[in-house]
């Protein structure tokens, strides 16, 4: 039997990202452990920013939120990081614009991910023990 080629390398997705100016923080933060969404607005925000970087405009669209900001500044008090960066470019009237691009660190991501994980498992298992309960109170009669 032949051994594996290696994995191919992949390319840097953020590459082009990473290259552009980042807004200024204004506060600083304690790092610390990031425990998880607590509604499901920011689930939907996170779910999509592990798929991508997102404007601003479509974090408010996908998060169900008029002010996609604010949820922002609310994880990042609970201990991501979520840079956000500039991308300039025209607005409706032909104005040069500078709209902030959220995306999640690789710090972040892994954070994210373990903690949408577990929140997935955990909501299958309450799902699952609220039918049994329902079963049981019916004495397990169906009909």
């Amino acid at each position: 039997m032949k051994p594996r080629k290696p994995a191919p390398e992949q390319p840097d997705l953020l590459a082009d990202i990473a290259k552009l100016s980042q807004f200024p923080t204004r506060k600083k933060r304690q790092s610390h452990k990031f425990e998880g969404p607590l509604n499901p607005r920011e689930v939907r925000a996170l779910s999509a920013m592990l798929k991508r970087p997102i404007t601003r405009e479509e974090l408010d669209t996908i998060a169900g939120a008029s002010n996609g900001p604010e949820l922002v500044n609310q994880l990042r008090d609970r201990g991501l990081e979520l840079p956000c960066f500039r991308l300039g470019s025209y607005d409706m009237d032909g104005i040069w614009i500078f709209r902030g691009l959220y995306l999640l660190t690789q710090k972040d991501r892994a954070q994210v991910a373990k903690a949408l994980t577990k929140k997935k498992a955990d909501s299958a298992k309450s799902t699952h023990t609220a039918s049994e309960a329902t079963e049981e109170s019916d004495g397990g009669r169906h009909g």
